[in-house]
């Protein structure tokens, strides 16, 4: 149960599909069921698949019509479930966003793929099934969480669950990347850029690593990590973009793409750059749709994977190494009052790093 200091009602930044922007709304504070945890939420994450979200004019995969937006956070538990047993109140955690149902009957997570169970009970916070975490407080399962280790930033933390994760299982279990392993990878944002940290973690050297983004800007962190600067590429609506001449001219052969991205140039790119029998993992939603090429691919016989998020056992990786300084998410702060705004200027490309909204409600 609650606290009797506890609030009853708080605020949280809602969306139905029949409107354009989030609306912030006084909603009744959740109580955790007996395998729940209460947390205040002290840092959230916004990624651009909240205004993929914010795009759709239907529900999809069971969502409900109207939900609190938010999948990125972490918090301190203030109150707990009568059968949670390994945390305590006052604990600060990072959370999961799908920790599925875990049922044994239950085809997705019988086989290891919680991440993508939608089942009752699999969380899928902020993601349409259950209440997200840009709101004061948040329920979540206790098989979400993950206790935050020492010395780990909160605003760190907060981005822990998607913009590290999903970029560190992509590049290390689903593209399977090696030390020798030439890698190419599109797109430097919130997520990108921590996949060249895995990358680079891993072993690659970084002379057999090539990065290319529209901005001019992310590309200069990536020559930070000291990427040479001859391998790092500057796209727009050129065609072949520099990186596909580059690797035509040179002779790379390039083992793996990452498409952080997903847009119809960058998929397009990285089919004409990866080597015959070589690895596309496409982890960016930017376009609804992106094209194949099989004159290319099949000849080619190139494999295609998706990356979407992670197991429990990577999060809790992914943590250790954010808490050793190895993974350094790039953030930035902001307040959740502009939560609207922050969201337009992350659509049309205006935020380089991973944006942090700390929990100003009443400021």
């Amino acid at each position: 149960m609650a606290s009797p200091l506890m609030p009853k009602k708080m605020p949280a930044w809602r969306t139905t599909f029949d409107k354009a922007d989030p609306f912030l709304k006084e909603i009744d504070t959740p109580e955790p069921a007996e395998d729940e945890l209460l947390v205040r939420i002290l840092a959230m994450g916004v990624c651009h698949s909240d205004c993929t979200l914010l795009a759709l004019s239907a529900p999809i995969y069971g969502m409900k019509s109207e939900f609190t937006l938010g999948h990125e956070a972490c918090g301190e538990i203030v109150s707990l479930g009568t059968q949670v047993k390994d945390f305590a109140v006052g604990d600060k955690v990072a959370m999961h966003i799908i920790p599925g149902c875990a049922l044994a009957s239950c085809a997705d997570c019988s086989r290891g793929m919680n991440r993508v169970c939608r089942a009752p009970g699999s969380g899928n916070y902020g993601l349409g099934l259950s209440d997200g975490f840009f709101a004061q407080y948040a329920t979540i399962s206790a098989r979400a969480a993950v206790k935050m280790p020492e010395g780990l930033r909160v605003e760190e933390a907060a981005v822990g669950a998607d913009a590290v994760l999903t970029a560190y299982y992509a590049v290390r279990y689903t593209g399977g990347v090696s030390p020798n392993d030439t890698v190419a990878i599109f797109g430097l944002g919130g997520v990108g850029l921590n996949g060249l940290q895995t990358a680079l973690y891993l072993g690659v050297g970084k002379e057999r690593i090539l990065v290319a983004d529209k901005r001019q800007s992310v590309l200069n962190e990536a020559v930070k990590l000291r990427v040479p600067a001859s391998h790092t590429f500057l796209v727009g609506d050129e065609a072949p973009s520099p990186i596909e001449a580059y690797v035509a001219e040179k002779g790379v052969q390039v083992d793996v793409v990452f498409d952080f991205v997903g847009h119809e140039q960058t998929m397009k790119a990285a089919q004409m750059v990866v080597r015959s029998g070589g690895t596309i993992v496409l982890v960016g939603l930017m376009s609804p749709v992106v094209p194949l090429v099989p004159l290319v691919t099949v000849l080619k016989a190139a494999t295609i994977k998706t990356g979407y998020n992670g197991t429990m056992e990577a999060f809790r990786e992914c943590l250790e190494l954010m808490a050793k300084g190895v993974l350094k998410p790039s953030v930035e702060t902001g307040s959740i009052r502009k939560l609207p705004e922050v969201l337009r200027d992350l659509d049309e490309g205006m935020i380089k790093n991973r944006m942090v909204l700390l929990p100003d409600w009443e400021a």
